[in-house]
């Protein structure tokens, strides 16, 4: 249960460092809420001079763009169905002053143990302070869970939660790991908190939103740059032609392959393609698939291939598509690297219909 300590250091510290600002009485404090079919990571009520001002709460360490990105997108989809019932308050380690802005400029409360803060409720309650510098901490020793290998079975388990208490061998075989790391991966989830015991020697996958927060995150600072196998340009720059010309090779090849970013998003929501094509594939030829398929390489080209990392990046999703799509997880990591707003909508979307749905059973 390390993690949820953590988190709690995280809770308790940020809540400290606001009373010291603002003479506020925190009430009705608790670990995990739920809002409709929604489970948060806590509730908090902040009693003022102006009156009670209650939150949802979410705790974050280590933020990063990627993370703000999709915590944007989850209160968005919140507000949309619940209204003002689902205020949220982040509360993190640190919050530098870019992400900050973002957040602030998005209309999310936010407290760090820096102290630095964002506090707008109507009527009567703004709080800002900023340039709190990140507080000295000894440095963290990274969880292997996080690592390529545990974020490759992570994602397996993400993918299909109930698979959880297959044979060890089962899930080395299905996910492209080791046996070992099967063992460890399974120990770490329990003991940061994210297994709950159903009988004997089984269990269930529990706190899944955190753990696609953090599956995101990894994705993005350490899965994506180890399956980066380059960046290409075509002559003609016709990414239409390209994906009909890339089918014929894969097939030729055998190779199995799928859409990821945006064209692999138009497949399933039919909403924005942008102007990159993101391919995963089983296996590459570097020189062979150039002279075949007439690329160059191109560093910022529009064309960027990725190593399927697991045999599960190639399961078909069933539907009806044109071409073959990665799954909906992979596509919205994807889509949250690139940043773009557009692509950010796209992401929204992808979110909405595809995961929403499956974590709201936590």
């Amino acid at each position: 249960m390390r993690e949820i300590g953590q988190e709690s250091l995280i809770v308790n510290s940020a809540l400290e460092r606001l009373k010291a600002v603002q003479p506020v009485q925190v009430i009705n404090l608790r670990r995990e809420a739920e809002v409709g079919d929604r489970r948060w990571d806590g509730e908090v009520t902040l009693k003022t001079q102006r009156g009670k001002f209650r939150y949802v709460f979410e705790v974050k360490r280590h933020l990063r763009p990627q993370t703000i990105q999709h915590l944007l997108i989850q209160a968005e989809h919140s507000r949309k169905r619940w209204g003002k019932a689902t205020e949220l308050l982040l509360l993190a380690d640190y919050v530098n002053p870019s992400l900050g802005d973002q957040l602030k400029d998005a209309g999310i409360n936010f407290i760090d143990t820096a102290g630095n803060l964002f506090l707008k409720r109507e009527p009567g309650l703004y709080l800002y302070v900023e340039g709190k510098k990140s507080p000295a901490s000894t440095k963290e020793k990274p969880t292997r869970l996080f690592q390529p290998s545990g974020l490759t079975l992570l994602f397996g388990f993400l993918v299909e939660p109930e698979s959880i208490n297959r044979p060890y061998r089962q899930l080395s075989e299905a996910n492209g790991v080791a046996l070992g790391t099967v063992g460890w991966v399974k120990r770490d989830l329990r003991e940061q908190g994210y297994l709950e015991p159903i009988g004997k020697d089984r269990f269930r996958l529990i706190r899944k939103k955190d753990l696609l927060d953090r599956w995101v995150h990894g994705y993005a600072s350490r899965l994506r740059p180890k399956v980066f196998l380059g960046e290409y340009r075509e002559f003609a720059n016709d990414l239409d032609a390209v994906v009909k010309a890339f089918q014929q090779y894969a097939l030729k090849q055998r190779l199995s392959w799928g859409l990821s970013g945006g064209f692999g998003a138009d497949e399933l929501v039919h909403h924005y393609r942008g102007s990159t094509l993101t391919l995963f594939v089983e296996f590459w030829r570097h020189n062979e698939a150039l002279k075949e398929l007439k690329w160059l390489p191109a560093s910022g080209g529009p064309i960027t291939i990725l190593k399927g990392f697991s045999p599960r990046v190639f399961q078909s999703s069933g539907s009806q598509m044109h071409h073959p799509v990665v799954h909906p997880l992979l596509l919205y990591a994807e889509l949250l690297h690139r940043e773009s707003e557009r692509e950010l909508e796209t992401a929204r979307l992808i979110y909405q219909d595809f995961l929403e749905p499956s974590l709201a059973k936590d």
